[in-house]
């Protein structure tokens, strides 16, 4: 008895610190396979096999594949199809978003595919001045409702049938999913056609970024007299930062009877009387100006125009969730050295932060405010870290390989559906294919994992094996508890239990690792029926793909949610009927496409 309550309060505070977000997920879950490891829970072997369970090794192929499809063009075109279908009219762009990303989805990693696509709808949101915020939700629940429709379409899917396997059931194949999830799509794109929409606030986007971005209360004009100690030195030995907490946006300087634009480079030295459009605190600038060091001019609302010429521009980057950068805070990553733009701003969900976000860390769905040179805006377009906003530009696209790389996708599926291969092999095979065929290149394979998902789910699959029967036995207890109270009702009210529960923990938690806790449950719970497990398994894996009710939920919610001005509030009001209509939905096909079978 002792032992259940000692893993009940292990996945207690698991779900307390997911929910926090005070540590990282994919540390949460490393730690909760080393304290199951040091109180012998489960040995050492065990607590360290997730790594190489076939679930893990499957979702670390499918990264790789999704990126032979993206790197070959392959999903560009499906962007270039929304482009030129979509614009007829609101309710067709809604279908052609959703359609499209659902089917991207289905068959790569939905927040790739949530990714490329966000470029493309902001243009069309400005070509046909509709709200941008009318699109990119969605675009996120359009790529979460399609996971649902394949085997490899989202990982709560392949553990569910991994952990069928390793019960000695056969796991589901790849279009197992099919009849629950293309329903569950349609109905998902109507309910966003003709429901979902019109619950979207239109919040219009500021046409000024600096407006946007609440940067007038910290942009000011200085001039730097003779005496100033600023002037004849470079910008960075003058230590003008330092001294005042400002960064130089734009030098503005006389040569010759005419105002020259420069450009503020570390080594570009400061000469008397030039104009400084800068970016801090404009109280400390007042504090200081008395020092005879800085004048400042008198205040006055900035607008873009005064950031911007023919080659500076102002632009959104959104940090991609596979960014070197997270973890790390700007000053910390050097990104001015590295891209060579200056971030004037930053944009966390619904905060805006204009001061003191240089040392905080970088987290993925972060929005910066950039200022830089076209080319320099254009590089940061191509790197992997960012997804600029209104920007079509990409990493070059190997065309050429495009009908190659889809051909081993198609492959990869067949063999996996056909069960010549499984699906771990099937999908590692076709990843190393991609790779000695050029679709992907060596050196770009291990970028294109996203290691914080494996090690995710990795760290969490030994909790499940600490539950089960051949351990501490605390899924079969928790599940008779479960079943003693509710299963007077019926299996039908049970899979209506376990769908709302895994519901409510997916919003807090990653829908992996709601998966590995409530899969072991869900399994006991119909051996305690005496019924066959998989109608209570599909539950599980439908509802723990139904991120809807928070931005934090899953990735692709974040990528959105502060580029499209989103309010927490936002994703509760249309999310909400969503899920209840999968619910029912799910109640009614479950049940007659798994019927509840005795073992």
């Amino acid at each position: 008895m002792t032992d259940h309550y000692v893993i009940i309060g292990i996945t207690i505070a698991a779900l307390i610190l997911f929910a926090s977000e005070i540590i990282r997920a994919d540390f949460i879950a490393i730690f909760v396979a080393l304290i199951l490891m040091i109180l012998g829970y489960v040995t050492v072997n065990e607590g360290f096999s997730g790594f190489s369970n076939p679930a893990v090794i499957t979702v670390i192929a499918m990264f790789i594949l999704s990126s032979g499809l993206v790197r070959t063009g392959v999903a560009d075109y499906v962007a270039k199809l929304i482009l030129k279908f979509g614009g007829k009219s609101a309710i067709l762009l809604t279908f052609m978003v959703m359609i499209s990303v659902g089917s991207m989805s289905a068959f790569m990693n939905n927040i790739g595919a949530v990714a490329i696509l966000i470029p493309t709808l902001f243009i069309i949101s400005e070509n046909l001045k509709y709200p941008i915020n009318k699109l990119l939700i969605p675009l996120s629940f359009g790529s979460l409702l399609g996971g649902l429709v394949t085997l490899i379409g989202t990982p709560p899917n392949l553990l569910i049938s991994i952990l069928l396997e390793d019960n000695g059931f056969s796991g589901f194949k790849m279009f197992d999913f099919a009849p629950t999830g293309l329903v569950i799509l349609v109905i998902g794109l109507l309910y966003m056609i003709f429901i979902g929409r019109y619950l979207i606030p239109v919040r219009e986007r500021d046409n000024q970024l600096t407006k946007q971005f609440r940067l007038n209360n910290y942009l000011s004009e200085v001039t730097l007299p003779e005496s100033s100690k600023y002037v004849n030195k470079t910008i960075q030995d003058c230590k003008i930062h330092d001294d005042l907490g400002i960064t130089i946006l734009r030098i503005q300087r006389n040569i010759d009877g005419k105002t020259e634009i420069i450009d503020p480079k570390p080594d570009i030295i400061l000469l008397p009387n030039d104009k400084l459009i800068v970016e801090g605190n404009i109280s400390k600038l007042i504090d200081n100006q008395n020092d005879k060091h800085i004048q400042l001019t008198t205040s006055r609302k900035f607008s873009d125009n005064d950031l911007t010429d023919n080659e500076i521009e102002l632009s959104e980057a959104v940090v991609s969730n596979n960014s070197h950068l997270i973890g790390r805070s700007i000053v910390e990553n050097d990104i001015h050295k590295l891209y060579g733009v200056i971030v004037l701003a930053l944009k966390r969900g619904i905060r805006t932060v204009v001061e003191g976000f240089q040392n905080m860390p970088v987290e993925a769905g972060d929005v910066f405010l950039v200022q830089g040179k076209r080319e320099s805006i254009t590089n940061l377009a191509l790197s992997p870290d960012f997804t600029v906003v209104n920007r079509l530009e990409h990493d070059p696209r190997n065309l050429k390989k495009a009908p190659l790389a889809l051909i081993i996708m198609i492959l990869t599926i067949l063999s996996a559906a056909l069960g010549l291969l499984h699906i771990s092999v099937a999908g590692i095979l076709g990843a190393l294919i991609m790779t000695l065929t050029g679709c992907v290149k060596i050196e770009d394979i291990y970028n294109n994992v996203e290691w914080r998902v494996i090690f995710l789910i990795a760290g969490m699959m030994p909790l499940g094996i600490a539950m089960d029967n051949n351990h501490t036995g605390t899924a079969q207890w928790l599940a008779n508890i479960v079943v003693s109270q509710v299963g007077d009702y019926g299996p039908l009210v049970m899979l209506g239990t376990i769908f709302i529960f895994t519901t409510i923990i997916t919003q807090i938690m990653s829908n992996a690792a709601a998966t590995l806790l409530i899969g072991p449950i869900a399994l006991a719970i119909s051996s305690g029926f005496g019924l066959q497990p998989y109608p209570f398994m599909m539950a599980v894996a439908i509802s723990a793909s139904t991120s809807f009710l928070t931005p934090i939920s899953h990735q692709a919610n974040m990528l959105v949610y502060g580029v499209g001005n989103y309010k927490f509030m936002d994703f509760i009001r249309v999310g909400g009927p969503l899920i209840l209509i999968i619910l029912i939905i799910s109640l009614i096909l479950i049940p007659i496409i798994w019927p509840f079978k005795p073992l």
